[in-house]
């Protein structure tokens, strides 16, 4: 038991802190360049995107830690403030059992960081760590809890909780990615009445 929760752990930290290490990347590698002083830029770069240990290879296709989008719903403030996609392969059967699939097979993730804040004194539910999200390949997915960074739900009075959800792709692509819809339900009180709307925003991707 304590072997499978380490590499529980091990798998959330390779998807979670690649998300949070990278520099904001506008395409997979870019446009190769002319000059050899840029070619080396892109080889540097390549290499800073790339994470492998015992267990998972992992490459960051596309990175933003710059989003900043932020909203307020009821008494909760929210941002979305990074995405990052990812392909993986699993280097063992433990690890590929964990992520539903065969060793080597690539595995398309999608990490995005949120935050939470209650701007009132009275407890607040506001579950941003069971978003769903809706990309424009048709996928309708929700977070992979095992493997994403948990954002606490529950806000007892004025607090901020924030964390990372990843989504595993099962139909495509995260290359052919272009826009991620990201759905989070209103906020509700203690008695369970909505605070507010859902939330509802949009991602560009790849771009």
């Amino acid at each position: 038991m304590k072997k499978v929760s380490v590499l529980f752990l091990t798998i959330c930290l390779a998807i979670v802190l690649g998300a949070c290490g990278s520099s904001e990347t506008a395409k997979n590698n870019g446009d190769s360049k002319k000059t050899e002083a840029n070619e080396n830029k892109n080889t540097d770069s390549k290499d800073e995107n790339t994470q492998e240990d015992e267990n998972l290879k992992g490459k960051n296709v596309y990175t933003n830690n710059k989003l900043n989008i932020k909203g307020n719903v009821g008494p909760m403030k929210y941002t979305i403030s990074s995405v990052q996609l990812q392909e993986m392969q699993p280097k063992n059967e433990a690890t590929a059992k964990l992520l539903g699939v065969k060793v080597g097979d690539t595995v398309n993730a999608v990490t995005i960081g949120m935050s939470g804040e209650n701007t009132s004194d009275d407890d607040v539910n506001f579950y941003l760590g069971q978003a769903t999200i809706v990309t424009d390949t048709k996928e309708q997915l929700e977070p992979e809890m095992l493997i994403s960074k948990h954002i606490e739900g529950e806000y007892l009075g004025k607090v901020k909780n924030e964390g990372a959800n990843v989504y595993i792709l099962k139909k495509s692509s995260i290359k052919d990615l272009k826009s991620i819809e990201i759905r989070v339900d209103a906020p509700t009180n203690n008695d369970f009445e909505p605070l507010g709307k859902d939330v509802k925003q949009t991602i560009k991707v790849n771009n």
